[in-house]
Parts: C-alpha cells; sequence; structure tokens
C-alpha cells in the first residue's frame, strides 16, 4: 500500500534538510513510500495508546484483540500492550508530577495536527504530534512521540520531525515570540534494541526553535524547490529514502567508497585491511547498506513487473515465513485447543509463544494418550489452530532452492498465455 505524505513530511525532514534534490528525485521517478507491515503495526500501537488517552482504558483491555491497520491484521500481543504501557505511563507521570509538584494545571492533547502552513511554503504543511502537554502557568511544553520500531534509535535532541511539531504546536496555542516558553521533546520508545531507557527527552526553548525555524527549516524548504537542488549522500538521509536505488549522487558516492584507500579495483579480504581502511567503510556503512538494499529493491520491483534484464541471473521467490496461531485459538467456543486445554493458560502472564504452546499441549496429551497417538493428535491441532503467512516476493539467485514465482506481469496476462 503507498502511503500519502506532505511534499516536506516533518517524518522525513532529516532527509530533505540534508539532500533537498531528493524530493523532486523521488517525484520524478514516482518514487512514493510503501507501507510495510512494521509501519503498519506501528500504526496498531498508536491507536492503542490514543483510545487508553482519549477514553480512559488501560492498554491490558486490548490484549487478544484483531486489530487492522493499512491492510494488514494484527493480533494485539503481550509485548505490544507493555509497549504502550511505557509510553501512557510517561504521558500520565508528566501530568502528575507538573500538578503535585508544581501546583499546575496541564492540558493533554492527543493526536495534535502541529500546522506550519502559516510560513507559507508549499508543501511545508506540518503533521500530526501524538501527545502535547501544555503548561501555560509555568510557559512549558512536552511534545510527546511514540515510536513503536525497535530498530533505529531515535534521539530527541534536534530531532527535525519533533522541532516542526513543537513550532506548531507553538503557533497553534498563539504564544508570541516575545514569549520564551520551555519546550521538552520526548522520544518514547520501548522497544529499541540499543536503548539504554526507554524514554529519552531534550530540553530547549521556544526562541532555539523559532532561531532554527528561520536559519535551517525555511531555508532549507526552499532549497528543494530549487531547478538543481543539491543530491547529497548521508547515512540518516539515505537510509528511508525511496529513490536511493535510482540516485546518481548515492551511485558515485559508493563507488568512490568502494575504491577509496585501496590500490585495487576491488575490496580487499577485511582481515587484510588496515584499521584506516576499516574506519572508511565503517564510517560510511549505512549509506552503503542503504544502496544495496535499494538496489535490490528495485531489482526485484522490475522484475516482478515483467523486466528480462535479469531472466538469466535472479528469479522471485517467497520469503521463507513461519506458522502463526490463529485469531481463534483464544475464543473458548471455536477454539479446537478448548478440549485439550485451559485457554488461559496459553496467556498468563503473556501470550505464550508457538513453541511453548505445543510442549504444553504434548505434555498434556501423553497424559492420556500413547506417544504415537498425542502426535498426531498435535500435529493435526497446530494445523487446526494456525496458519503459515504467505511470504513477500524477494529476489534470488536461479540456484535457490525455493520455487520461482510469477511476476505481476504474467499474473496480469494469465488468461491469454
Amino acid at each position: 500500500m503507498v502511503v500519502a505524505h506532505a511534499r516536506l513530511s516533518p517524518s522525513a525532514s532529516k532527509r530533505w534538510l540534508t539532500c533537498p534534490g531528493s524530493v523532486a528525485l523521488c517525484e520524478a521517478q514516482g518514487e512514493e513510500q510503501r507501507t510495510s507491515k512494521y509501519a503498519a503495526e506501528g500504526t496498531v500501537a498508536h491507536e492503542i495508546a490514543e483510545r487508553c488517552l482519549l477514553e480512559h482504558k488501560e492498554p491490558k483491555d486490548f490484549l487478544g484483540k484483531v486489530m487492522e491497520a493499512d491492510g494488514f491484521k494484527f493480533t494485539v500481543t503481550q509485548e505490544m500492550i507493555d509497549a504502550v504501557q511505557v509510553y501512557v505511563d510517561y504521558i500520565y507521570e508528566q501530568i502528575n508530577e507538573a500538578e503535585i509538584q508544581a501546583d499546575a494545571l496541564v492540558d493533554l492533547n492527543v493526536e495534535v495536527h502541529c500546522s506550519l502552513k502559516h510560513l507559507g511554503i508549499t508543501g511545508l504543511d506540518g503533521g500530526t504530534s501524538d501527545a502535547l502537554l501544555v503548561c501555560k502557568e509555568h510557559q512549558f511544553i512536552i511534545v510527546g512521540d511514540y515510536k513503536h520500531g525497535q530498530g533505529v534509535l531515535v534521539d530527541p535532541e534536534e530531532n527535525t520531525q519533533a522541532m516542526q511539531y513543537a513550532l506548531g504546536s507553538l503557533h497553534k496555542l498563539g504564544i508570541p515570540r516575545e514569549e520564551n516558553w520551555t519546550v521538552i521533546i520526548a522520544i518514547i520508545q520501548p522497544r529499541a534494541r540499543d536503548a539504554a531507557e526507554p524514554v529519552r527527552e531534550w530540553r530547549t526553548d521556544s526562541d532555539y526553535l523559532y532561531q532554527w525555524q528561520d536559519e535551517v527549516l525555511i531555508p532549507g524548504a526552499l532549497a528543494t524547490k530549487e531547478s538543481n537542488a543539491d543530491l547529497v549522500p548521508s547515512e540518516d538521509g539515505c537510509r528511508f529514502c525511496a529513490a536511493a536505488g535510482n540516485c546518481p549522487a548515492l551511485y558515485d558516492k559508493t563507488q568512490e567508497l568502494a575504491i577509496a584507500d585501496f590500490a585495487e579495483d576491488k575490496f580487499p579480504e577485511p582481515k587484510t585491511m588496515t584499521p584506516e581502511q576499516k574506519i572508511t567503510v565503517m564510517e560510511h556503512i549505512e549509506m552503503i547498506r542503504a544502496f544495496l538494499v535499494a538496489v535490490e529493491k528495485q531489482v526485484t520491483e522490475e522484475v516482478e513487473a515483467g523486466s528480462k534484464d535479469y531472466e538469466d541471473k535472479y528469479k522471485l521467490v517467497r520469503k521463507t515465513t513461519h506458522r502463526k496461531l490463529d485469531d481463534i485459538v483464544f475464543d473458548e467456543d471455536f477454539s479446537p485447543l478448548a478440549e485439550y486445554i485451559d485457554l488461559e493458560e496459553l496467556k498468563e502472564p503473556k501470550v505464550k509463544a508457538l513453541g511453548e504452546i505445543k510442549s504444553l499441549l504434548k505434555r498434556k496429551l501423553e497424559q492420556n494418550h500413547s506417544k504415537a497417538e498425542a502426535k498426531q493428535i498435535l500435529e493435526n491441532l497446530i494445523e487446526e489452530s494456525t496458519n503459515k503467512p504467505e511470504g513477500g516476493l524477494v529476489i534470488a539467485p536461479l540456484k535457490d532452492k525455493r520455487i520461482a514465482q510469477k511476476t505481476s506481469a504474467q499474473n496480469d496476462f494469465k488468461d491469454y498465455l
């Protein structure tokens, strides 16, 4: 699914502020951001968080529920509940701390549209902040940004996305420039692998944000409109750029890096490289990785569309997937497992992994059946209670053992073949 974003969206601002030419390049190539399963999962987590704050619910109220976002369906797990709980707790803690310690009233605003249209730059429309806490008495705001992803660690300091939310909030609240308010930007990212803490804050003020707006944001936005706007490859900018696989500047940069400090026309073995050579690679590793991933994605899309350019080298195959529990498993009236086990055992203290459920069932079945019978019953139960999702299409060498898949072009014309 393709997601429609503002031309100069806050979430992509780290890219277009660094590489103004990327905006026109993406548009010229028709490259748009596509929704992934991970992004859709984040949307579900955000919806739960929003409903908790607006409807005074608790995250655990959603455990086991089936929710849909961007065409994907998810069963809410304990892991998602635990993550959302961290976010909800943080918001309420900030409110309570201000009201108890400072005897101040704090207004909670959820899913706030922080418009930047007053700046008069087409495409620079602003965005939506997950939570905005406002204390007029002590003149401070807290911009809360929930990140459900566990991959890329998000830093609140100089976070261009959240800074735009803060600027939009100051304008929305009608706070004049002469009043210097305290601004706290909080990134709540409970699942981040490399985070020392799930919540990270950066304290700044409105004076600094307005200065950044005038000196960085506005000039950066205007630069994207120049006819020959610069293409500037960077680690952060290229990572999620939709046009990375077709970017001439990124190609030139990776070529340059490939031969930098190497006398040969190919990379040497890592163990023979000098520390300086390794540093060269390490300093640009994310950029190189982004380029390689983008090229693989581009080739996959071309083959799927019917290109014959790679037919002697590559084919489309399905990603390997693993079985997952069906939603019906936890329904007492319809679950195939209800006859053999108390379904609550599968959810306490959290929803168990499929491997744990199989082990638990195996032990219970062997109490009343022979091992052979127990094994057959278990196999049947797992077949009835799970499904094996179809993996997405990926490119693979012809020698790969997986079955080649039909391309989109072949499917489109299958009635005529």
